[in-house]
């Protein structure tokens, strides 16, 4: 059996990171392992929609960490990595924090991209934590008149149609409520029933769709879009941005080979020339598996695998390839409607937002 001297520093405790430090101290309680992340609470981005509109406390999709991780006998830590230097296997973090470390895992998790749109971060508000949460709801509960407020959401992708629903029947007539797509269709990365039962919700609430159209500029009044054929300016009260995501990698340096901006991996996690280091999650991409989708439910298979993987290291036993298991989807659609395509079960309306929050 492999001893080892220093800890198993985890960065970022996202599904990936949650997944495989909780699992590495089930396979081997008596693991020294460390995990930092610069908030305080873990975010349990699906369930946001429903803290949104009340229908689950905060507490329940954002726990404190020191609350999760002082039960699994792991410790944590508050700090924003800014340096790896792997060649001594040391980490810098603000305030001049430097750890050591014997295995490392990445799993920074993700950003809004703004894709260069002018306007983006100074007039949109975005969806990714609490604090994105807080000032969006703040915003929307302080407009009070009877005229109808324009509101457009940017990506018609499972956030921007969830928070679309959510918003219509939270504050029912107070929004002209517009997604704003670059693409043909909504859901577009989806299953095809949960895409179909969306559509229907966006129908029935008429929310409006504005499919292969792209945002050129966002001021604090107007939104300039192009449709293929002209450009418009658009009256706007709110935009809410939910267009795409970057990995997380401020601290990455040329030594690490990256693919579309994120960190390139072997089939077991690896890091390219440092085999004792590992990235999972949004942050990185498998050679060969670059099609994986960028999901919480790959994250957490991600680091099932990877803990699975790394007491195999402590065994001295080979490491074993990943693959995925696609296990299907879930998608709230409104106050206590969602749709569920799984295992070749399909499963919509109320029924299904039951099932969904079981899940």
């Amino acid at each position: 059996m492999k001893s080892i001297k220093k800890p198993i520093v985890i960065v970022g405790a996202g599904f990936g990171g949650m997944t495989v430090a909780s699992n590495l101290k089930r396979l081997n309680p008596s693991l020294p392992v460390l995990v930092v992340d610069s908030e305080d609470k873990f975010i349990f981005k699906p369930l946001m929609y429903e803290v949104l509109s009340e229908e689950l406390p905060i507490w329940e999709a954002a726990p404190y960490f020191s609350n999760i991780f002082s039960n699994l006998g792991i410790t944590f830590i508050k700090n924003c990595l800014t340096k790896i230097n792997f060649d001594e296997n040391i980490l810098e973090f603000k305030d001049d924090l430097k750890l050591g470390y014997e295995f490392l895992v990445l799993c920074t998790g993700s950003l809004a991209n703004d894709f260069f749109v002018k306007g983006v971060s100074e007039n949109c508000y975005f969806f990714q934590n609490l604090d994105d949460l807080n000032k969006l709801k703040f915003s929307l509960e302080k407009i009070q008149d009877n005229n109808k407020k324009k509101l457009f959401i940017i990506g018609a992708g499972p956030s921007g149609v969830e928070i679309a629903c959510k918003v219509n029947d939270i504050y029912k007539n107070k929004f002209d409520i517009s997604i704003v797509e670059r693409s043909n269709e909504i859901l577009s990365k989806n299953k095809i029933f949960n895409r179909e039962e969306a559509e229907k919700a966006l129908k029935n609430r008429n929310i409006n769709l504005l499919l292969n159209t792209t945002v050129k500029e966002i001021s604090d009044q107007k939104l300039t879009i192009f449709n293929g054929s002209e450009i418009k300016d658009l009256d706007q009260d709110v935009v809410i941005w939910t267009a795409g995501i970057k990995p997380n990698l401020s601290y990455i340096d040329e030594k690490v080979t990256q693919i579309d901006g994120r960190i390139l991996v072997n089939e077991k996690f690896q890091i390219n020339n440092f085999t004792n280091c590992f990235a999972i999650g949004d942050i990185s991409i498998i050679k060969g598996m670059e099609d994986l989708p960028v999901t919480a439910q790959v994250a957490m298979q991600e680091g099932y695998h990877l803990a699975k993987n790394m007491e195999l290291v402590f065994q001295e036993k080979d490491l074993i390839p990943f693959e995925f298991q696609d296990n299907g989807e879930m998608i709230s659609l409104g106050i206590g409607e969602a749709s569920i395509s799984a295992l070749g079960v399909t499963l919509s309306g109320k029924l299904a937002f039951e099932a969904r929050r079981l899940i």
